[in-house]
């Protein structure tokens, strides 16, 4: 019988550890629904009085103060977090070390007979309290000495990271050392007693936080938040009364010195008018008319005089503008034969030179340099009127066997190649074909 019972003890074990995998799972599944119940119900309405829905209506208004005291606010809020934090974590670690107690024996029970005994759950519970203490107080230790320093923001975040990697690996040490269960199991059994503990805090924080928070939260307001707040809202008050006490000097000297502005422009309006009658006037038409004869500008002089006595005819300077006149016509008749003269002097020196250029050719002394100044840029029609017809032709030059021109380097007399492009001398050279 006593051997039945053992094999019957055996079986029901057996049984219990083929299902410790769905016993676990189920844990974690009421673990996680628990708090995402909690998150999806409604929200409580804000009181109109709370300071916190003060904040929430005037945000527009109070946003610049927020983020210009932000890193103050930060730094003076850690201490009521973490004594709020403090009840919080206190509370949790003892309800938890119950838990502890009771998880650990099950445990042991299922995955470990040999260590399923209270004394054994105990000491579990009790040293993992420990490491939650000691890896709290790590925690609080490092908030303290890294709350002052300039980047406390970044670097608290990363510190605190760091630490709770560190106690998760002492945890699920300590369940290796005392319990001799397998790795996974281990940190199934650790993850499970996690969500166990997330849901006991669940529960624990919300009357906790509800009979502090309250106090805390109004001591700080009260003590950091308002005297700010008040200190910028008197000095607002103090710049707005200096702003409201200069406005009506302001306006005075805006209004004085749009008069000035409006003096000014009817003094600018006179003053075109002024400019404009004494362009009209015959001493400043004359003047303009001997400025422009003195340029040069004969012909803008010439009609400029011409329109005078029209223009001004009881003027005193009427004998002064025909003087004008009378002398600018001599020196326009004066002009105009000086440019004939130079015309007929030039059209005479081509001529001369032409007749030259023929001569010269006829007795085969005319050089290659000559021809191209006279012949480049000419048209076919030019250089055929200059040369006379070429003894045979191309698409683009004329040939001219004749010898007219002569190497100064070989004294050999030849003929000329004249080429073309677009209808113009493009280049000038010896005949090389034969004579």
């Amino acid at each position: 019988m006593t051997r039945g019972l053992a094999s019957r003890r055996c079986t029901g074990v057996a049984r219990l550890r083929r299902n410790s995998v769905l016993l676990l799972a189920v844990l974690l599944s009421a673990g996680i629904a628990l708090p995402l119940m909690a998150q999806g119900a409604a929200p409580a309405a804000d009181d109109a009085s709370d300071f916190g829905q003060y904040v929430v209506n005037h945000q527009d208004t109070l946003s610049p103060f927020f983020s210009k005291n932000a890193g103050d606010f930060f730094r003076l809020a850690i201490p009521a977090l973490l004594g709020m934090a403090g009840w919080v974590i206190f509370i949790s670690m003892v309800v938890g070390w119950g838990l502890d107690v009771l998880m650990s024996r099950a445990y042991a029970f299922f995955y470990a007979p040999a260590f399923a005994d209270w004394k054994r759950a105990i000491i579990y519970a009790t040293g993992s309290l420990f490491l939650g203490f000691l890896y709290t107080g790590l925690m609080g230790l490092a908030l303290v000495l890294l709350v002052g320093l300039p980047q406390a923001q970044l670097i608290l975040p990363l510190a605190v990271i760091l630490l709770v990697l560190v106690a998760i690996a002492a945890q699920i040490v300590w369940i290796l050392y005392l319990f001799r269960t397998g790795f996974g199991v281990s940190i199934l059994f650790y993850i499970a007693l996690v969500v166990v503990h997330a849901i006991a805090g669940f529960l624990i924080t919300q009357p906790v936080m509800g009979s502090r928070a309250s106090p805390d939260v109004t001591n700080f307001i009260d003590s950091a938040i308002t005297p700010r707040l008040q200190s910028e809202a008197q000095a607002t008050r103090q710049q707005l009364a200096s702003v409201t006490g200069g406005r009506d000097s302001v306006q005075g000297k805006v209004t004085e010195s749009q008069q000035e502005i409006a003096q000014a422009e009817l003094d600018q309006e006179n003053l075109a008018k002024e400019i404009e009658a004494k362009k009209n006037s015959d001493v400043y038409t004359l003047a303009q008319v001997i400025k422009a004869r003195a340029r040069g500008e004969l012909q803008t002089a010439h009609d400029g005089l011409a329109a005078f006595p029209g223009k001004f005819p009881d003027s005193p300077l009427l004998t002064q503008a025909r003087a004008q006149l009378a002398a600018l016509n001599d020196q326009i008749a004066a002009a105009e034969t000086q440019h004939q003269q130079q015309q007929a002097d030039e059209a005479r020196a081509v001529a001369e030179a032409r007749a030259n250029l023929l001569a010269r050719a006829a007795k085969g002394q005319a050089t290659l340099t000559e021809m191209r100044q006279a012949l480049l840029g000419k048209s076919r029609a030019q250089v055929g009127d200059l040369l006379g017809q070429p003894s045979d032709t191309a698409s683009d030059q004329w040939n001219y066997q004749r010898r007219m021109i002569v190497n100064p380097l070989t004294s050999e007399q030849t003929g000329l190649t004249v080429y073309f492009l677009e209808g113009s001398v493009q280049s000038v050279d010896y005949y090389r074909g034969e004579n």
